[in-house]
């Protein structure tokens, strides 16, 4: 559990999009309408470049696995709630970014697993 101070970003930002779609909190919309689209970015650019890859193989060529590694099943969670819930609030543009971002961490994964076996 040591990993939870990696991920208290993702955290905060699914607290924000639930109080969001539950209560209609304005300050929410801001930071969903902001976050989003600087989340899509930043994965569109790491996907599009490889240093998600080389990054993982450089922490992990000849290391062990830390207790500080966060395990990929957990963001799938957190992206797959995220989607949901905006689903639900039915903010199509916003849940299409967050399916976007979601394919898009898998696509990462799948090539640094990849490049990790090689």
């Amino acid at each position: 559990m040591a990993w939870l101070k990696n991920v208290v970003i993702d955290l905060l930002v699914t607290i924000v999009i639930a109080v969001y779609v539950f209560t209609v909190a304005d300050w929410g919309y801001w930071i969903i309408i902001i976050y989003t689209p600087l989340m899509l970015l930043l994965k569109i650019v790491a996907v599009s470049s490889g240093i998600g890859s080389a990054v993982k193989r450089g922490v992990k060529r000849g290391a062990k696995k830390s207790s500080d590694d966060v395990p990929i099943w957990f963001y799938h969670a957190l992206y797959g709630a995220n989607l949901i819930m905006l689903l639900y609030a039915k903010w199509w543009v916003v849940a299409v970014g967050w399916a976007a971002i979601w394919i898009l961490s898998a696509v990462q994964e799948a090539r640094s697993s990849k490049t990790d076996s090689a």
